[in-house]
């Protein structure tokens, strides 16, 4: 996943501390007991966004909808396609290793 991320020019960190989600995945994986895999996936919402935090929460609070970024959010669709593609073929050599 990270690659395919970073093939498209996505900045990507692995592992990051502090999460609370990572407790879920830690918790639902299970990949050695019931072949249970779980990704997480944390996406900085100033890459969806046209305008600052601060701009878009004035923006919301006067009851708008602010401007989406497009092309970014086209570029994350385009890494989760690429993600969901190659998932059946990872997941089976990791299965037969």
């Amino acid at each position: 996943m990270a690659a395919i991320f970073t093939g498209h020019g996505f900045e990507v960190h692995q592992n990051v501390s502090g999460y609370t989600g990572g407790n879920i995945v830690a918790t639902c994986g299970q990949p050695r007991t019931r072949h249970v895999h779980a990704l997480q996936l944390e996406i900085n919402a100033s890459l969806l966004m046209t305008t600052s935090r601060e701009e878009f929460i004035a923006h919301v609070s006067r009851g708008g909808i602010p401007e989406k970024a497009e092309a970014n959010i086209a570029r994350v669709r385009q890494c989760l396609r690429e993600v969901l593609a190659a998932l059946p073929s990872v997941l089976a050599a990791v299965h037969d290793a």
